[in-house]
C-alpha cells in the first residue's frame, strides 16, 4: 500500500482507496465497477422469461382438462 496525493484537495490517501476520504473525489483507476444490470432489471428479465416458458404449458393443460370434460360428457350422455 502506498500513499498518493489527492488531485482535488492535496491530502495523502491510500492508492487502494476508491475516493478521497477528505473531499470525496474519485481516485483515478480505483473507481468501483458499476453494475451492468441492477437487481430490478434482473428480476424483471427472469419473471418475463419464466412467463414466456410457462404460459404455453398452462394453456395446454387447460385445453386438455376441457377436452377430458367434454369427452366424459359425450361418453356418459350416450351420443
Amino acid at each position: 500500500m502506498a500513499l498518493i496525493t489527492c488531485n482535488e484537495c492535496g491530502r495523502q490517501i491510500s492508492d487502494r482507496a476508491s475516493s478521497c476520504p477528505g473531499c470525496g473525489a474519485p481516485v483515478a483507476g480505483n473507481a468501483p465497477v458499476q453494475q451492468l444490470i441492477d437487481a430490478g432489471t434482473a428480476k424483471t428479465a427472469v419473471t418475463g422469461l419464466a412467463a414466456w416458458l410457462v404460459a404455453p404449458w398452462i394453456g395446454r393443460a387447460l385445453f386438455a382438462i376441457a377436452a377430458l370434460i367434454f369427452l366424459g360428457y359425450l361418453l356418459t350422455s350416450g351420443r
